[in-house]
């Protein structure tokens, strides 16, 4: 197998954040827009090597999380840290730099419409590393075999089902073999075996180590509750609890 991305594109990338800094924490976090109760705080850590599933319904704020995590929002309160950073913070060539650690899918796919979904597996490794073309192209070759892609990769994202565009999405989101995933609503409108299929690609780092893995969704996926560390439910947009 190729090595994967940690060309001299991504080294100063890599040199950002707090040694020994846990991947992602949510510190004092309110999830309303108007904060009005010290106690009333979001509070999360999530661990090298986790998995962890975060769901709530449309209203519990669950929706932020990840746009928190990548510095593109900031929480009316608290603070979030990645790597013992926090992006908002940073100038926004250094947020642009930083998130190059990180693999991220937005709600939908977020795919390029004018690429194929190949050419959107392979985007992050042509502008985020230093490879040459046969590494690029080996690299995409082991993606498209491990989400299982056919002649399907040919096709545009309008011309693909949804299925085939979230497993594109996810796929980009590790083709850096980033520590850290955000993944939001990565399952909806998948089978089971789908999603189950993509959680696995998803958690494994390139040298078999896991991956730390964030996720949001409105419900649980019974299919990939084994592959999941801890699964935490958000109660009226404030109480968290650990969901059984």
């Amino acid at each position: 197998m190729s090595a994967p991305a940690r060309a001299s594109y991504l080294v100063d990338a890599y040199a950002m954040g707090v040694a020994g800094a846990p991947p992602l924490v949510f510190r004092g976090v309110d999830l309303r827009e108007n904060p009005d109760h010290p106690d009333h705080r979001f509070e999360l850590t999530v661990a090298y090597g986790e998995t962890v599933l975060c769901i709530g319904d449309e209203d519990s704020g669950v929706g932020d999380l990840g746009s928190w995590a990548l510095g593109l929002a900031r929480p009316p309160a608290g603070q979030v840290l990645v790597f013992g950073t926090s992006i908002a913070d940073l100038p926004y060539d250094r947020q642009l730099l930083f998130r190059r650690r990180l693999g991220y899918t937005q709600v939908g796919d977020g795919l390029l419409q004018n690429l194929t979904l190949r050419g959107n597996i392979v985007l992050p490794l042509a502008y985020a590393t230093d490879h040459r073309s046969q590494q690029v192209t080996n690299r995409a070759d082991e993606l498209v075999a491990a989400f299982g892609f056919g002649d399907e990769q040919y096709a545009r994202p309008a011309q693909a089902n949804e299925e085939d565009r979230r497993r594109a999405a996810v796929a980009r989101a590790i083709a850096l073999d980033p520590e850290l995933a955000v993944l939001e609503a990565p399952f909806d409108g998948l089978t089971g075996r789908s999603a189950r299929r993509i959680l696995e690609e998803a958690r494994v780092r390139h040298d078999g180590s896991p991956r730390t893995v964030f996720i949001t969704a409105q419900d649980t996926t019974p299919a990939v509750q084994p592959l999941v560390t801890r699964t935490v439910r958000l109660v009226d947009g404030l109480a968290v609890e650990e969901a059984a």
